[in-house]
């Protein structure tokens, strides 16, 4: 089966290459494994992994239409760092590094693979580049990473349309006569983003995860709560100020797609002013309410239609990015990829715990949280060039005590 990629970039595609031109709009998710393999074991892995998804052997280059267009490249090895470390080696700093390190979109691959070998267990690193992944393709590249190194056989996928094609909708026009484009990047921009996490314990988790459903909301209305209020009272010129909060959609459920590594979100802004007399699961019930209807198809075909209208049927991509520099200005995102669904255990090897999306979601100052429930744990990031430092723990200590508070 031919599942080599070749096509024109979808509209959100095309708007995180542009946006990548301003600030690196790279993320990263990092597992820990319980249990090791051979670094050579996991070269193996990894090459299986890249024959079954066409998108991690693509570059991205210009057609002669002035165009940007996904370009199969061969061959193109999914780079793979290895570090020997000790057991309290602090994997966050090797996130740190990798989201400071662009991504040259023009050569490929748009991942790269950090393992980081402790004497008895691994943390592996999957940092991709957003025009051709999401968050959960990195949740489910590490399903498969781990099956592939623990013998099984993969399926080979075909190439993943762009969510313009699965809705119908024409692949960009080309410009006739192009002049030639010179793109204005600040490729030498240094980036120094923060990393932060933490791990619920399963009895938290369950809790949060119970009474949430109680109160008629969900944990990702519990997780926006939760830093909106420990937001406002750790960063004083937040206390009063009307905040952005970003959440990414998934939306493969929506367009029925298959397991491809590719970009298949949508966001969505909600808003929060003059909140603070709210209770706890008042403002968490606001949050899934903000939210309500993203997850159709109509949301995602409206949402693909406002970047085509920017983005699509014109040659002037520098002035697109110049408008495109006043938009993401969002104070917070939350990035919730739910429960890992599959089963985390690999024979010799178990899945304990995923972390991420860790982005820089913003120009920033924004505080990015990332959430995934992996074994019945809640585990949270927080990546920002300016962390609110103690943020995760007063969240977990806002959520707990929300929990344990008796219903109004």
């Amino acid at each position: 089966m031919k599942n080599q990629q070749n096509r024109t970039l979808g509209a959100f595609e095309k708007t995180f290459w542009l946006l990548d031109l301003i600030d690196s709009k790279d993320f990263a998710l990092a597992g820990e494994i319980e249990g090791r393999k051979s670094a050579a074991e996991w070269r193996q892995a990894l090459d299986k992994v890249q024959r079954r998804h066409p998108n991690l052997s693509v570059r991205i280059a210009m057609d002669q239409f002035s165009r940007p267009v996904l370009e199969h490249v061969e061959p193109l090895p999914i780079p793979l760092r290895v570090l020997n470390v000790s057991d309290d080696y602090r994997w966050e700093q090797e996130v740190e590094k990798e989201l400071a390190i662009r991504f040259d979109t023009n050569q490929g691959p748009l991942l790269r693979a950090i393992l980081v070998q402790k004497p008895q267990n691994t943390v592996l690193i999957l940092a991709g580049h957003h025009s051709v992944a999401d968050g959960t393709s990195i949740n489910l590249l590490f399903r498969d990473i781990l099956s592939a190194v623990t013998g099984q056989d993969l399926v080979n996928l075909k190439p993943q349309k762009s969510n313009d094609e699965t809705l119908g909708l024409p692949e960009d026009r080309a410009v006739p006569n192009p002049d030639e484009i010179v793109l204005l990047s600040d490729a030498n921009k240094v980036f120094d983003p923060k990393i932060k996490t933490i791990r619920f314990s399963q009895e938290i988790t369950q809790n949060l995860i119970e009474r949430a459903r109680e109160e008629q909301t969900t944990v990702h209305g519990a997780i926006c709560a939760s830093v909106l209020i420990a937001a406002r009272k750790m960063r004083p010129e937040w206390a009063d100020k009307k905040i952005e909060m970003i959440s990414p959609i998934c939306s493969r459920r929506a367009l029925d797609l298959d397991d491809n590594f590719g970009l298949n979100i949508t966001t969505h802004p909600v808003h929060f002013e003059g909140e603070q007399h709210l209770y706890f699961w008042e403002i968490a019930r606001l949050a899934k309410a903000g939210l309500a209807g993203t997850d159709t198809v109509e949301h995602v075909k409206n949402y693909i239609n406002f970047f085509r209208d920017l983005t699509f049927n014109t040659h002037d991509l520098q002035q697109i990015i110049e408008i495109l520099k006043n938009a993401f200005n969002q104070e917070i995102m939350v990035t919730n990829l739910g429960r890992v669904k599959y089963d985390t255990n690999f024979g010799d090897l178990k899945l304990n715990a995923l972390y991420g999306p860790m982005v820089r979601s913003g120009k920033g100052k924004e505080q990015t949280i990332g959430a995934i429930t992996c074994n019945g744990s809640l585990c949270l990031t927080n990546t920002s060039d300016t962390p609110i430092h103690g943020l995760l723990e007063e969240m977990e200590k806002l959520m707990a005590e929300a929990c344990s508070a008796t219903f109004a």
